[in-house]
């Protein structure tokens, strides 16, 4: 079985765009990286045309992307994998479905917008 990493690295452009979200709504990157990876997941397009052009960012501890639900991100991640027909990367998975969903929030600038898009993913 392929084992789920303990580290995820994310893309520059992807690090400046939650560096930015951080200091508009006051979300550590990890949660906003949950609702990016939720939005993309929500997506029926998946992944689409997306892909990272560098994994040189942030890089995070599993139990700290995922927290106490580690295990679910994992069974959804490879549901996604699966029903996509991807080869296991979970790493560039994870890179990309955080890189589409900030893409999807790009509209965020403060709190209230990011409690908007509970109702969205």
């Amino acid at each position: 079985m392929n084992t789920f990493p303990h580290k995820f690295k994310i893309s520059s452009s992807s690090t400046a765009k939650l560096k930015y979200l951080k200091s508009k709504t006051g979300l550590t990157p990890n949660i906003l990286s949950r609702y990016a990876i939720a939005l993309a997941l929500a997506d029926e397009n998946g992944l689409g045309n997306a892909s990272v052009s560098d994994l040189e960012g942030q890089e995070f501890n599993a139990p700290t992307l995922f927290g106490e639900h580690l295990d679910i991100y994992e069974a959804l991640l490879r549901q996604f994998t699966h029903q996509s027909d991807l080869v296991w990367d979970p790493v560039r998975h994870v890179a990309s479905l955080i890189e589409v969903g900030l893409h999807k929030m790009g509209h965020v600038r403060s709190i209230k917008d990011v409690a908007l898009l509970i109702g969205k993913a």
